[in-house]
């Protein structure tokens, strides 16, 4: 069984699995800034969990170098005696910011492997191009079969890469169902909304679904006012996946 906690109605969230309580993609405090807030300044409109109603937290994941995802100020207040498992472009980041302050372990392509923590197995999946550091995605592989893939901004699969995801049942997708577009200039569709979700659950076949990185942000900067967004309703989603389970609060889900 695998127990979630929604942390803010963003994209973080406390994950139980295998004996193991992940932290994953924590920003539970101020603003976040990509680049300059000129630019892309946003932060929650609903209040996060706070730092210390957390619990126990064995390891923090970050699955992303953006900061809506590698939230330095969050992190600066946990303990750095929690180790932080980062992928690549992330943990480089985090070096930077941190030094030696911090253990980092480094998740890495699923063609290079898995990093372990205990039973369990970690792997990015990247897009195929090079410059798109955000349609990425994670696979955690538990000892039961349990496995979770972690898809923020959606993911959009290669033939290589469906070849080895059928290889593992799915139990939980966390993915995005809005769609947020932005000029191609400045990185084009950033979520990319149910109809991708929907293929990608054609190809995984998960038991459960569980919608992430959702959250109608405050924002300041040019990019929310050049952006075009659509949030499709619980109701939409769950009528066209029926395995869709509607996390609105910060409940603990038991799936």
């Amino acid at each position: 069984m695998i127990s979630l906690q929604r942390l803010n109605q963003d994209t973080s969230w406390k994950i139980t699995i295998a004996n193991q309580n992940l932290l994953l993609d924590p920003w539970l405090t101020g603003t976040e800034i990509d680049g300059f807030s000129w630019f892309n300044e946003q932060w929650h409109a609903t209040p996060p969990v706070a730092i210390e109603a957390l619990g126990s937290i064995d390891h923090i994941i970050i699955s992303q170098p953006f900061s809506d995802h590698c939230h330095e100020k969050t992190l600066a207040l946990l303990s750095p005696e929690i180790p932080i498992a980062a992928v690549p472009a992330a943990r480089k980041r985090l070096e930077k910011t941190f030094g030696q302050s911090w253990t980092f372990q480094t998740i890495p392509d699923y063609k290079n492997g898995f990093w372990s923590l205990g039973e369990l197995r970690f792997a990015q999946f990247r897009t195929a191009s090079l410059f798109d550091q955000v349609h990425n995605a994670l696979l955690i592989l538990s000892p039961d079969g349990e496995n979770i893939f972690y898809a923020p901004h959606g993911f959009v699969p290669n033939a290589k890469q469906i070849a080895i995801l059928k290889q593992y049942p799915i139990h939980v997708l966390i993915t995005t169902v809005s769609e947020y577009h932005l000029p191609f200039f400045l990185g084009g569709t950033v979520n990319l909304g149910l109809g991708v979700l929907q293929k990608l659950a054609q190809i995984l076949n998960p038991r459960h679904i569980i919608s992430t990185h959702d959250e109608q942000k405050y924002a300041k900067g040019l990019v929310p006012k050049i952006a075009r967004t659509f949030y499709p309703s619980a109701a939409a989603v769950l009528e066209k996946q029926p395995n869709y389970v509607a996390v609105a609060d910060y409940s603990v889900v038991e799936l």
